[in-house]
């Protein structure tokens, strides 16, 4: 990262470099590199297995609280706390709280020798609600829960519109994959 960021700095014209490798908002180089981390990790899943997974309700149940409740609140409690001045800042710290890095959660389950069903299996469970409740829990925190608190947003959000719906969720997915 630092390298990258270094030679952002030393030459910023590298920016139009890799956007002539752009597909509408998918990087290639990017969506190669992410295919390439996940496949080592991805390999290795006993697909067979996964229904010992998905009959785990105690994990599945932990997983969802843990990613549902716990880390966007704590995520929306941070930015109101610590970035109320900063909105975009704020915005943006509420916004990972509800978008995992699937492909991280992969890696870090293999460099740790973790369960790689478990891994993938949650996983999957985690993106099919993400796809499903990312849009709601954004607007839910992002302008519902901030009209009511001493802070009043600067930057107001709108419900997308329907036509922009399917784009809305296309982007969800490039981003996550």
């Amino acid at each position: 990262m630092f390298i990258g960021v270094f030679i952002g700095y030393i030459n910023p014209g590298i920016t139009d470099f890799w956007q002539r490798f752009e597909s509408g908002t998918t990087n290639i180089p990017l969506a190669i590199g992410l295919i390439v981390m996940m496949y080592p990790p991805l390999a290795k899943v006993k697909y067979e297995e996964l229904g010992k997974v998905f009959s785990n309700r105690k994990i599945l149940s932990i997983s969802l609280l843990l990613n549902w409740i716990v880390g966007p609140i704590l995520m929306f409690i941070l930015g109101i706390i610590f970035l109320q001045n900063y909105p975009e800042y704020m915005y943006g710290i509420i916004m990972i709280g509800l978008a995992r890095c699937i492909a991280m959660v992969l890696v870090w389950n293999h460099l740790a020798k973790g369960s790689s069903e478990y891994a993938a299996g949650l996983v999957a469970l985690n993106s099919i609600f993400q796809v499903l409740f990312f849009s709601f829990y954004a607007y839910i925190l992002l302008q519902y829960f901030q009209d009511g608190l001493v802070y009043q947003p600067q930057m107001p959000l709108r419900i997308l519109q329907l036509e922009k719906l399917p784009i809305a969720f296309s982007s969800i997915l490039e981003y996550h994959l």
